[in-house]
């Protein structure tokens, strides 16, 4: 009898349904939280049921795993030719790195290579793609110019004949500036190492009064357990051979 009666009180509170007016603690936050959401109605089973956990709890295979360093983004080791670091040397140098040229400058290069006789082997190369590395050094050594720099034909500004009156005095104004510049440089490379010395004794110094303190502590416990058995805390007995 008492059964029949549990079951028809479980059978009739299973289904009975909740008023979504119902003032149950946590609704509210419920549907806050659905109503804040960017993704809609994701949330909306939980202004139904209160008491549904909204937190949650991730847990892994195995302990301090970092999701976010799974994902490797570092950028992988190459030598100067591109290879990557983990192929041996001896693969590497194997390898034949040419130098890569589009092919629509391929009618350009047989031009200048007709145009320049000494420079059709390394335009051909270019064509084919055989030129190496040292090649390309070879061509660039062989065949370019150093820029000359006619300083005499760079304009100056315009001064007024007073202005050019007082070129020595701005000459040796600009020479007193530098020579302030270098004494003021000195000046604070001379400060800086005085106050590093100075710095670095003061560390040693206490560094070296911490130590003795140490030392002189473990002397002292040393003769406390030695000399005073009177005193002597959680003493072992003497077994007879010491």
């Amino acid at each position: 009898m008492l059964t029949k009666v549990l079951s028809r009180a479980c059978s009739g509170l299973s289904r009975r349904v909740l008023p979504q007016s119902a003032a149950l603690p946590g609704m509210s936050m419920a549907k806050r939280f659905s109503s804040g959401s960017n993704s809609g109605n994701s949330y909306t089973e939980l202004t139904d049921y209160a008491g549904i956990p909204i937190s949650y709890l991730v847990q892994y295979d195995h302990p301090y795993y970092e999701p976010g360093l799974s994902q490797d983004t570092h950028v992988m080791p190459r030598s100067e030719f591109g290879v990557p670091a983990h192929i041996p040397p001896e693969l590497a140098d194997e390898i034949v790195h040419t130098v890569h040229v589009p092919p629509q400058y391929y009618p350009w290069l047989k031009k200048l290579g007709d145009d320049t006789p000494a420079l059709k082997p390394f335009t051909d190369k270019l064509i084919e793609g055989t030129m190496t590395f040292e090649d390309y050094e070879e061509m660039y050594y062989k065949f370019a110019k150093p820029l000359k720099v006619h300083r005499k034909l760079i304009p100056i500004p315009y001064r007024t004949p007073e202005e050019q009156l007082k070129s020595d005095e701005v000459y040796w104004e600009g020479a007193w500036h530098s020579f302030r510049q270098r004494v003021l440089g000195d000046y604070h490379a001379q400060i800086g190492f005085r106050d590093y010395l100075i710095a670095m004794s003061l560390g040693v110094f206490y560094a070296w009064l911490w130590i003795d303190a140490h030392r002189q502590y473990r002397i002292d416990m040393k003769l406390y357990y030695l000399e005073a058995p009177e005193h002597k805390i959680n003493w072992v007995k003497p077994r007879g051979d010491l």
